[in-house]
């Protein structure tokens, strides 16, 4: 396939000759490569556009101007892990290994009281710079006067990312109906993250079944670039460890296996997971260059496994 370019008149020679979109200085790209119809490009300009590189403000997460939903059961440490989230992208940190873009994030409570919010922050005895809090329980984003609240902080605070905790707080309809649930993301798409390029991150809860996904209708499902599970790992009397897995990425190929993190003075702290039973096997596979297929009781043999 031929490289797009437009045709032009030499100014020397009066004759028309063809220039590649590629031999271009940036500035006349920029002039030069426009809409039509309001906002289509030819695909050749389109891909010749001089565009910056998509930031993530989670490397393989939450692209610029995308979007993630967290779903976890109660009692799990999603809103700590919110605070976490919201320090590390706004000091540009790694967040439990991974890479974060340094970026403005408001973060919406629609639980927690300003006391026990602030109680919490304190605890963790880190700062927050560029980090902007704010509790909110009657702000309902499918009413015209939610939506004016929440539009009218995030015109004041610019954020880059926007992390609202939980998602059934912010909804007077019903969250089990896709058009109830579409009406306020269709309204974060056009009002926050078009208006504002600003990426989005929504906490929900688990279902009644944990071993399913998010609760509700699966249009916000649907919606996000990441789809994330996180889960307690440890029994409730004892220390809080948690497994963070992405169900699906739009962006970035699935991991094999989750990140696993205990809870330390008040946020999560990556350690080394211990791997599966599958990965184990095959990590055992590969490592003796067994080309035969494997039995249970060998398995067993060299400790992999259980009768459960």
């Amino acid at each position: 396939m031929s490289e797009a370019g437009i045709w032009a008149i030499d100014p020397s020679s009066k004759e028309k000759i063809f220039i590649k979109y590629s031999e271009l200085e940036t500035d006349v790209k920029k002039k030069l490569l426009k809409p039509i119809g309001g906002f289509v490009f030819p695909a050749g300009a389109f891909i010749a556009l001089p565009l910056p590189e998509v930031p993530f403000y989670i490397k393989d997460l939450l692209p610029m101007r995308g979007k993630i939903e967290i779903f976890a059961p109660p009692k799990t440490g999603k809103s700590f892990l919110c605070l976490q989230i919201a320090r590390c992208i706004a000091a540009g940190e790694p967040l439990l290994g991974l890479q974060t873009k340094q970026g403005r994030v408001l973060y919406v409570q629609f639980e927690l009281g300003e006391e026990v919010l602030q109680n919490r922050m304190l605890s963790t005895g880190k700062e927050y710079d560029d980090v902007y809090v704010g509790t909110a329980f009657d702000m309902k984003l499918d009413s015209e006067a939610g939506r004016k609240k929440l539009l009218r902080a995030v015109d004041a605070v610019e954020p880059k990312v926007l992390i609202l905790d939980p998602f059934y707080k912010a909804i007077s309809g019903d969250e089990n109906e896709a058009i109830d649930v579409l009406d306020i993301l269709d309204f974060l798409d056009s009002d926050i993250i078009e208006a504002y390029g600003c990426s989005v991150i929504i906490i929900h809860h688990s279902g009644k079944d944990e071993s399913k996904r998010g609760r509700g209708s699966s249009v916000l499902e649907d919606w996000v670039d990441s789809y994330i599970s996180m889960k307690r790992t440890t029994r409730d009397n004892e220390d809080l460890k948690i497994k963070l897995k992405p169900v699906f990425l739009r962006h970035a190929p699935l991991w094999d296996e989750g990140i696993t993190a205990d809870f330390r003075n008040y946020e999560f702290v990556q350690v080394a997971a211990d791997l599966s039973v599958k990965l184990q096997v095959e990590n055992y596979v590969k490592k003796n260059g067994v080309s035969r297929d494997v039995t249970v009781k060998e398995i067993f043999a060299v400790g992999i496994g259980s009768n459960t």
